[in-house]
């Protein structure tokens, strides 16, 4: 029987599949998540229809004190080092959001004039505009550039790859952001219930009785959740911190080129797969900080990132008035090929049988 790291959700789409037990109930969650989504529960509390293996559990809580800021220019040295050591260039996948825009404010503050030589930033005309005068004042003419439409070529390459996925699930839930449309800001901060929940899933689910499943899934893993959760907000952030982690590290690398994919190792993942927030310092920074991740508008969502732009850029334009757009998926939308399961032994396959890893004993059938 096969474990798997990662499952395309297409891939669970035949009629085969969806008639193991659990299988149908878990792909409503592909609505909720997005539909490259395969949610696994890295606490260990939820059994999904797929036999898994999590690589990146929940760290042990205990108090944290470091700011975000301070974290994010220590994985800034730690980054530009580790290229600088390997004799690697790094290709910086930027979208012009906030995320890739940190990240890339945190290399520049911290790259010398010979490491600032081995940035690549790879951008589209969307990236560009995206934040028009980041790219003016501070891409343009001063750093390489490539083609973002070009990524799948650098995986399982010499070079390190780096993005900024894992910090919406930092931050929060972009979803929150269709939520605030729907009931108005102040449901940010209200306790949360299942009265709203369940309408609110049931809006994007179009299913009541799934809305009813999932609310009362995710209402028990809360309750195991090492901080209190309290509002709408710490809800909706809880399940996605607790069950995207997997997938936002999997996606990108789903695209890696046929001829690459005996190059993705554990120490190929560990040096030149990188995301700038999946580290153990940011998790435990959003775990104890609740109340610094959204203030009281869907503008304020990832203040803490837009005051550190702020402090690099000086443009209040973009920390006051910049919001969440959806914008990897469009990159990927242009590539049609990807891999369908990747297996613990770091195994690509396409065409996987149905018993080698659905597992009837699940919390969906």
């Amino acid at each position: 029987m096969a474990k798997l790291i990662y499952a395309f959700p297409t891939a669970l789409g035949s009629s085969e599949v969806q008639a193991h037990p659990g299988v149908t109930q878990y792909s409503h969650a592909f609505k909720l998540y997005g539909s490259w989504v395969m949610p696994l529960d890295r606490t260990g509390h939820i059994t999904i229809p797929i036999r898994n293996v999590s690589l990146f559990p929940v760290p042990q809580f205990h108090p944290f004190q470091k700011s975000y800021e301070e974290i994010c220019n220590d994985r800034a040295v730690s980054v530009l080092k580790s290229a600088e050591e390997l004799g690697v260039t790094i290709h910086v996948m930027y979208s012009g959001g906030i995320d890739s825009t940190c990240l890339l404010v945190s290399l520049l503050k911290h790259a010398t004039p010979e490491q600032k030589k081995n940035i690549v930033v790879l951008l589209s005309h969307e990236s560009i505009a995206e934040n028009p005068r980041f790219y003016e004042e501070h891409i343009r003419g001063k750093l390489r550039v490539g083609s973002s439409i070009a990524f799948p070529e650098l995986i399982g390459g010499k070079d390190m790859l780096l993005s900024a996925e894992h910090n919406d699930l930092v931050m929060g839930n972009a979803s929150v952001g269709r939520m605030i449309t729907q009931y108005g800001p102040a449901i940010i901060h209200k306790p949360y219930s299942r009265e709203l929940l369940v309408d609110f899933f049931t809006g994007i689910l179009s299913d009541q009785d799934a809305a009813e499943f999932y609310f009362k899934l995710f209402d028990h893993l809360c309750k195991t959740a090492p901080t209190e959760i309290r509002t709408n907000f710490d809800f909706m952030w809880w399940f996605n911190f607790a069950t995207k982690w997997q997938a936002c590290f999997c996606f990108i690398l789903f695209y890696v080129l046929p001829d690459n994919t005996a190059k993705i190792t554990k120490e190929y993942l560990d040096t030149r797969f990188i995301s700038f927030y999946n580290t153990d310092e940011f998790q435990l920074w959003s775990i104890n900080n609740l109340d610094k991740r959204i203030k009281d508008t869907w503008k304020s969502y990832k203040w803490v990132l837009k005051d550190i732009i702020y402090g690099y850029t000086k443009d209040a334009e973009y920390r006051d008035n910049k919001t969440k757009v959806r914008s990897l998926p469009i990159v990927m939308e242009q590539h049609k090929v990807h891999n369908m399961f990747l297996d613990e032994n770091m195994r690509f396959s396409n065409d996987l049988a149905p018993e080698e890893y659905l597992r009837p004993d699940n919390d969906f059938a």
